[in-house]
């Protein structure tokens, strides 16, 4: 682990690890509160490490005092879970050639999908992470094949560390600062501007937001025009999806939304936030016969468990609010049984969701 000022959040993490593991190794990067003394009264070993604006140096650092063949990354304010024992079998019983294990990892603060992360792997010189933000462990200094990667389910992570609170806290004090060194001292990856965009976002500077946006859809127009997929795909559904969502709603830039809508149904045909997106602009154009079948993909994603699984996403696009906005079309259709099954459907997931109560009301008027 690599920590600062985690006194709040480390008891937890280590808890959940102590009895799993051979060692402990904390890597402390200047923190002002109890978080030493802490990860030493539950028998870690604390090293210090000078920061340096570089997670990949920290996490390296990290990583070469451990000792055991396999190596397990886990940060603060997350928390193992062993879901089935023993899981340790497993790694001594894995292939030469199984370098790593993907462990799902699901946010407790918000409904999202869960997101197969590597953070289980070989003890070996050439694994290690790359990336001063969002670093990412490689081998031989490229990201790892998939044939040397498993999935390990027996194993989950939850994290902790999205309350608005303290998700305000770090964008501000850490993340944003940090970003913003990063641009003047080289040219961000779209992941990063994603990050960066969202990072100001959240804290309401919306023009700082979508200049990110704007310098990462200046970088995507070449693929975007010529339909060919950018090398660095990671994050990338969730950028295109925010770029459509900005175009759409804010600009009233219809053209270009269905240029965005149409690579990315092409590129992750199975990502519902890009069919909701979809749906939507083809409702705002009229076109609600078609808006709903991108609703009902959504839905069916949904109910078949078939849907992206390479980034989380919010599972209310599978559930409530295509449900919800198939009765928006179905009513534009003058179909108002169907818009009333469909409002019933989306409050059978959230019975307080206030647009299908509304609509159930108006379609049950008409029929």
């Amino acid at each position: 682990m690599i920590v600062k000022n985690e006194q709040h959040n480390l008891p937890r993490c280590l808890a959940s690890v102590r009895s799993q593991v051979d060692e402990m190794i904390v890597i402390d990067t200047g923190s002002e509160d109890d978080t030493v003394a802490i990860a030493q009264q539950y028998g870690a070993q604390v090293k210090h490490f000078q920061w340096c604006d570089d997670f990949a140096a920290a996490r390296n650092f990290a990583i070469a005092q451990a000792s055991g063949d396999w190596i397990l990354t886990l940060d603060a304010d997350e928390e193992l879970v062993v879901k089935s024992e023993p899981w340790r079998e497993r790694l001594i019983n894995s292939s030469a050639e199984s370098l790593a294990y993907w462990i799902p990892l699901l946010d407790t603060h918000q409904p999202m999908t869960a997101l197969p992360t590597i953070r289980l792997f070989r003890n070996l010189p050439d694994l290690r992470y790359s990336g001063r933000y969002h670093e990412q462990i490689t081998y031989q200094n490229q990201y790892i094949s998939a044939k040397f990667t498993q999935a390990l389910d027996c194993l989950e992570i939850r994290h902790y560390g999205y309350a608005d609170d303290l998700l305000l806290h770090k964008n501000l004090t850490r993340n944003i600062p940090l970003l913003e060194r990063l641009r003047q001292q080289e040219t961000l990856s779209l992941l990063l501007l994603l990050t960066l965009g969202n990072a100001y976002l959240r804290t309401d500077q919306v023009e700082k937001a979508r200049s990110c946006w704007s310098e990462a859809f200046e970088r995507l127009s070449p693929h975007l025009l010529t339909g060919d997929l950018p090398k660095d795909t990671v994050r990338l559904p969730a950028l295109l999806f925010i770029l459509g969502l900005d175009l759409l709603h804010e600009q009233a830039d219809y053209e270009t939304a269905m240029l965005i809508c149409r690579r990315g149904l092409e590129w992750f045909a199975d990502y519902p936030p890009i069919h909701h997106l979809t749906g939507s602009l083809m409702q705002e154009l009229g076109f609600p016969l078609a808006a709903a079948t991108h609703f009902e993909e959504c839905l069916s994603m949904g109910r078949q468990g078939r849907y992206f699984q390479r980034e989380p996403f919010d599972l209310n696009f599978l559930t409530v609010w295509p449900a919800c906005d198939l009765g928006h079309s179905y009513v534009a259709l003058k179909r108002f049984r169907e818009a009333v099954q469909a409002y019933e459907l989306a409050l059978s997931f959230q019975a307080d969701y206030e647009p299908a109560q509304v609509g159930l009301a108006a379609a049950q008027q008409r029929l």
